[in-house]
């Protein structure tokens, strides 16, 4: 037999991994749902003209999964399926909040926390007050991760500062986007390696040196914006970051804020602020969320072009984070049905729907297998409860309820048995 194994960079996961994944993008969806954001559903697949539009995704489109015809190539993220659906129904009302949850591909070399599938949970809102939206989106993550006991902390910078920063620092500006896209890397690479290549870039010595006192800063909020605010930048360019930093805390988030001028993000489609969400308790160095404006994005696609904000939360590492894969829950199912003879399983088949009616998750013996056989099989897969069946529970319409955690039995009919399993 040929060897069997995955494609890089992707992963199956068991059952109780797939589980917790579920369970934990059902809790991120509610708090989505709860600021008000509306559902799409857009294809895996896109145009590879829509997803390489005039450069947006700059040198990471080396990255997009390719198809061998029809001109087409598999999502690299969610946002720019975004911009194509946006910028073809323009009857949408605005601002235009959605979410989205789903996987997308990137053609990069695996490594930790870093695979080839991925799946994204994205709020974007398109149009609207640039504070205000920008706000409401990094809030959305916030608080999602809020919800799911992850800590974290929110670094923020602005794309638009930054090139006004090195405009005063004296970089060209045809270089701008290449010197933000060394700072990226700044984290990964350290500081000697990101100052090497930055002289490799052809800067001067002292617009080096300004750019690592720059992207090294220290100190306060306040502090750093008073900082660029002594560099005479153009009023309209910090009122962005200044009016996020002041609204922020009208969210109560449980993260801490920070400014932190070595955050550009890498895809060039960035415009204003940017952000990345950072594990706090210090398992993971990688980002765990992220995003950024994107004003110019959508403008690639039609006619007309509207301001855009999106934030996205990296699921993946998050699953890792919260070492998902150790988790014990494998079946959603609360209750198993167990008929003690083949005469029994048509009444067992009632009794499996009967608490199904009400809400309970339920599962059934499928097997011709023997009483102690279905209560193995039961607790390999860490149900709460069994239900026996046998003629005697048949003849008088009940069942034998054995808590399978305590190893308690009891018989007793359909609705007590419900009230015992709903208090658990």
């Amino acid at each position: 037999m040929t060897e069997l194994a995955l494609p890089r960079g992707m992963k199956d996961l068991l059952p109780n991994a797939a589980l917790f994944r579920n369970e934990l993008i059902c809790r991120v969806e509610k708090v989505f749902q709860r600021f008000g954001f509306l559902t799409i559903d857009t294809p895996m697949l896109e145009s590879l003209n829509i997803l390489k539009a005039k450069g947006g995704l700059g040198e990471e489109s080396k990255l997009i999964f390719e198809t061998t015809e029809d001109n087409l190539g598999l999502r690299y993220d969610l946002t720019v399926s975004l911009g194509r659906y946006v910028a073809m129904h323009q009857e949408l009302p605005m601002p235009f909040k959605r979410y989205a949850i789903g996987k997308a591909w990137r053609r990069e070399e695996p490594q930790h926390l870093r695979y080839r599938e991925f799946t994204q949970a994205d709020v974007d809102i398109v149009g609207g007050d640039v504070v205000q939206t920008t706000t409401e989106a990094i809030a959305t993550v916030g608080k999602a991760f809020d919800e799911i006991g992850i800590e974290y902390i929110v670094r923020i910078n602005s794309r638009s500062v930054m090139n006004a920063i090195l405009d005063k620092f004296g970089v060209d500006p045809k270089m701008h986007i290449d010197v933000m896209r060394i700072i990226d890397k700044f984290e990964k690479a350290g500081r000697d390696k990101t100052l090497e290549m930055l002289t490799e870039l052809g800067l001067a010595r002292d617009v080096i040196s300004r750019i690592d006192t720059l992207v090294n800063m220290q100190g306060s909020n306040s502090e750093k914006l008073a900082y660029i605010t002594a560099l005479s930048l153009n009023d309209e360019v910090l009122t962005e970051l200044k009016g996020v930093i002041d609204l922020l805390p009208a969210y109560q988030l449980k993260g801490d804020v920070m400014i932190d001028f070595s955050i550009v993000r890498g895809l060039d489609y960035y415009t204003g602020a940017v952000f990345e969400f950072s594990d706090a308790s210090g398992k993971e160095k990688s980002a765990i969320g992220g995003g950024g404006r994107y004003d110019g994005l959508i403008g690639l696609y039609g006619n007309r072009s509207l301001p855009a904000v999106g934030a996205c939360i990296g699921i993946n590492r998050v699953l890792d984070i919260l070492g998902f894969e150790k988790s014990e829950k494998i079946t959603y199912a609360k209750l198993f049905v167990i008929n003690i003879k083949k005469e029994n399983y048509q009444y067992a088949v009632k009794v499996a729907n009967w608490f199904r009616s009400k809400g309970i998750p339920t599962d059934i013996n499928l097997s011709q297998r023997n009483i102690s056989n279905q209560l193995s099989y039961a607790n390999s897969l860490r149900f709460g409860f069994a239900a026996i069946i046998g003629d005697a529970e048949e003849a008088q319409n009940k069942i034998k309820l054995r808590d399978l955690v305590s190893g308690e039995e009891s018989e007793m009919s359909m609705e007590e048995a419900l009230v015992a399993i709903e208090k658990r």
